[in-house]
């Protein structure tokens, strides 16, 4: 008996914080995947292999379905692990379960397109089969979810999840007024070029998201009035979308990113901090860039239509030897 599952990454192309507002942010799945594989052994306990590090960890369930770590604790990669199980409150016995998010790093250092989320869906899609439990795909969204959520000690959006688990280019997504999810596969436009740049500085996105909801309560006034354009400028963004219209589309992701750097300077989150000299290399070279996600450093995307233009800033981009791959 042998399961093996994947899930991928994501990446940001619009909608950030306003997705904590009910607004329309479209992810994009990276080609970057996380490994799930879970193998008989011939121990009494189990093993945990990690890709972060290259070692195993045995460990055992106890009778409270609680994982117990019998040497190291893996710390991350153990913690959804751990959360997983309490999850599923199912036990098991000599398995072998490795995890591989080795695509996920760069130089040692893991990137910002949620490696947590993919590892999230990927073990809830192994149990879905180890288990015979039979998951419609909302519950393996809702219950990767659940995990990911402890395992992070946060609550997002739930997109990085979404978009880990269903295998598209491109989805809209929205939370509801219910506090429920909705989401769509749509289709950027092929000439629509985006490539994810790899930045230098790490944030985590908790410190920025929690930065951002002081903001918004400090500064009520100017949030009731900016909120409703940033919204705005994402429904025209995806109805451009969805009239494969390149023109509308580069033009509102440029409004609503005005209107961020705007929010941005008031409530002082830091979101293009450390963008800067990639925000002017792009300039130079009329081509647009954004932070994506959180911001504040990790990853920014360059986008647009012309794919001379493009290639002129790869050229650019390899020359400072920055890393950077197509989306």
């Amino acid at each position: 008996m042998k399961i093996e599952t994947t899930a991928s990454g994501k990446v940001f192309f619009s909608g950030e914080y306003m997705a904590l507002e009910g607004g329309r942010a479209i992810i994009l799945s990276s080609p970057q995947k996380a490994r799930v594989s879970i193998s008989e052994c011939n121990e009494s306990n189990n093993i945990l292999f990690s890709s972060m590090n290259n070692h195993a960890y045995p460990f055992k369930i106890d009778e409270d379905m609680k994982l117990i770590w019998l040497e190291d604790d893996p710390k991350h990669l153990g913690n959804i692990l751990k959360e997983s199980i309490d999850q599923f409150d199912k036990s098991f016995s000599s398995k072998s379960i490795s995890i591989d998010t080795s695509e996920f790093f760069y130089q040692h250092r893991k990137i910002g397109i949620g490696s947590s989320s993919a590892v999230s869906v990927a073990i809830t899609k192994a149990f879905n089969q180890l288990f015979d439990l039979r998951l419609t795909p909302k519950e393996i969204i809702n219950h990767s979810r659940a995990i990911h959520n402890r395992a992070q000690d946060s609550i997002g959006s739930g997109f990085d999840i979404i978009t880990s688990f269903v295998d598209g280019r491109a989805l809209s997504c929205r939370i509801l007024d219910n506090g429920t999810y909705d989401y769509e596969q749509i289709d950027l436009p092929d000439s629509i070029k985006i490539f994810v740049v790899i930045n230098d500085e790490y944030v985590q996105t908790s410190e920025m998201i929690d930065r951002y909801k002081a903001a918004k309560n400090q500064y009520t006034d100017y949030f009731s009035q900016n909120a409703p354009q940033m919204l705005s400028e994402l429904e025209h963004l995806y109805d451009s979308i969805i009239k494969k219209d390149n023109k509308s589309i580069l033009r509102y992701l440029y409004r609503y990113n005005e209107l961020l750097i705007d929010m941005d300077n008031k409530f002082n989150i830091g979101v293009f901090k450390n963008h800067h000299e990639l925000i002017k290399l792009a300039r130079d070279g009329d081509v647009f860039y954004k932070p994506s996600g959180s911001g504040g450093g990790d990853i920014g995307l360059l986008i647009s239509d012309d794919k001379k233009k493009l290639d002129r800033i790869c050229e650019k981009l390899n020359l400072r030897d920055v890393t950077f791959f197509e989306i």
